[in-house]
């Protein structure tokens, strides 16, 4: 899940090395406080073939800093939601690289794949790891005791853990989702039925989607920082046919035209 750059009070922090090849980024949310006539705000969020634990409170700012905490999965998405945010509302959040929800979160993407879930009904020790943030004494205690616990996790668990699609997913990642699955499968040593059944196990999408998010990731990236570059060539470096071609994939999984995307941006 990919808020970008549109969100103003939106921050990310890159993860250490030792958590780079599971996590995406440590991120922070922060809602304007409500003023006179304001309601929740519609927010675009992207799919990015990734797996987020989101702490969400409100902040009060007194003495009791938090109120309605809630710890929740998202599952990868398979195109763009409008999310309303609550003003005042803070969420503090990790995004798993595909394929690291199950080994450190104990959960299923393939199942969660579209869905936000209380943690509740995602397994104990996320539950108990909720009750903890809740005893947080500050903002930035919670996002510290969660970078801990992601920590703790990749720390427990051996070359054995690492999700058995590791190399087909470095692939797809690397090469921006510019690759033929027949090509990976065959370079891989394995079939593609076995190349689709690891991939969706363990990302939560099959590897066509997958590569086909992570294609438009990078065009969204060139887009809103090129500043009015050309689409055709922006098309071009990310693999699509054409500029219609690219058009048409902004569209679908945004919502919007690659303009209007560089615009919000």
């Amino acid at each position: 899940m990919s808020a970008g750059a549109a969100m103003k009070g939106y921050e990310e922090l890159a993860p250490p090395a030792s958590m780079a090849d599971a996590v995406d980024a440590f991120w922070r949310y922060s809602a304007p406080p409500r003023g006179a006539g304001t309601g929740p705000e519609l927010h675009r969020i992207l799919p990015d073939g990734c797996t987020d634990l989101i702490f969400h409170f409100r902040d009060t700012g007194g003495p009791v800093w938090m109120a309605d905490p809630s710890l929740e999965v998202v599952g990868p998405m398979e195109r763009f939601a409008l999310v309303s945010i609550e003003p005042g509302s803070v969420s503090l959040g990790v995004r798993f690289k595909p394929g690291w929800a199950l080994p450190l979160l104990g959960v299923s993407p393939r199942e969660l794949r579209g869905l936000s879930v209380p943690v509740a009904d995602c397994s104990p020790a996320l539950a108990l790891l909720q009750r903890r943030l809740e005893d947080c004494r500050s903002p930035a205690e919670a996002q510290a005791l969660l970078q801990e616990s992601v920590a703790r996790q990749l720390a427990s668990f051996g070359q054995a853990s690492r999700p058995r699609a590791t190399q087909a997913l470095r692939w797809l990642q690397s090469s921006g989702g510019q690759v033929r699955m027949s090509s990976l499968a065959r370079t891989l040593g394995v079939s593609e039925r076995t190349l689709h059944r690891n991939v969706l196990d363990e990302a939560g999408v099959p590897p066509k989607l997958l590569a086909r998010v992570l294609r438009f990731q990078r065009a969204v990236a060139m887009l809103r920082s090129s500043g009015g570059e050309d689409l055709s060539a922006v098309a071009l470096s990310c693999g699509y046919a054409d500029q219609a071609h690219l058009s048409r994939e902004v569209r679908d999984l945004a919502g919007l035209t690659p303009t209007a995307l560089q615009l919000e941006g």
